[in-house]
């Protein structure tokens, strides 16, 4: 998971993007448990980084893949 959602090299516009606008929230721990649960996050962001995250997951087309 930590590699489809960080590293993998196929899938790099749609990681830029979504550290990008992760960013714009103050959002600078990128990880598994904070993208997939917005763990760590302040509780008023958090619907915003699982909506992102949802967001990254349907762009990539890789979701029935996971």
């Amino acid at each position: 998971m930590e590699h489809f959602l960080l590293h993998c090299p196929h899938l790099l516009s749609q990681q830029t993007a979504l550290r990008s606008r992760l960013s714009a929230l103050a959002i600078t721990t990128l990880n598994p448990p904070t993208l997939q649960a917005a763990s760590g996050v302040h509780p008023s962001r958090q619907p915003a980084v699982l909506r992102l995250t949802c967001a990254f997951l349907r762009k990539t087309g890789q979701l029935p893949r996971l």
